[in-house]
């Protein structure tokens, strides 16, 4: 009778531990989600998501892996800020549109130019993965790619054989990102 009523307890005990564990699951999953994939300077990603017509949910995959949100940011190859613009990139950049600012680590400024290359790319490209890739690997890159016929349009991105392993594991966490973001802007 005494190990029953021990046994009983336990059972009770992990029953609780069990719904408890779903609840801060269900609680704490939002918050959890909100500090790994943020919102944040939604002001200037509307703006010039708006202004050069490209999708929000990519703007933010692409600063999420390109800086983590960390407008200091700084690569071994020299790229800057946010979306990691290249001194190349800014001067062309510079060529096409009015920055109000020439600091490459002003937030408003690095997501101007980084939404203004990716309308670029994309327009030139035509497919927003050829785009992701050219932001990574660089525009001549991917055109010769093409043209080699590594990239095949109708093919899912999975089976291509890009030459750059670094800009493969790119494309795909940057169209997972993007993915995880269409979800959340939808609730916001």
């Amino acid at each position: 009778m005494k190990a029953l009523k021990i046994i009983i307890g336990l059972l009770k005990l992990i029953v609780l531990v069990i719904v408890l564990l779903f609840a801060a699951n269900y609680f704490l999953s939002d918050k959890v989600n909100d500090y790994t994939y943020p919102i944040r300077y939604k002001e200037y990603v509307d703006k010039y998501s708006r202004q050069y017509n490209v999708d929000r949910a990519l703007i933010y995959a692409i600063i999420k892996n390109e800086s983590d949100f960390n407008p200091y940011a700084e690569s071994n190859a020299q790229a800057k800020g946010l979306m990691q613009i290249m001194d190349t990139s800014y001067e062309f950049a510079k060529k096409s549109i009015v920055l109000n600012n020439d600091d490459i680590f002003d937030k408003k400024t690095n997501i101007q130019i980084g939404t203004w290359l990716l309308s670029h790319l994309t327009q030139r490209f035509g497919d927003i993965r050829y785009a992701v890739m050219a932001y990574n690997a660089g525009p001549e890159n991917v055109a010769s790619w093409i043209n080699s016929g590594y990239l095949p349009q109708d093919a899912n991105y999975s089976t291509w054989n890009i030459p750059f392993g670094e800009t493969a594991i790119y494309l795909d966490k940057v169209m997972k990102t993007k993915e995880i973001y269409h979800k959340k802007l939808q609730h916001n």
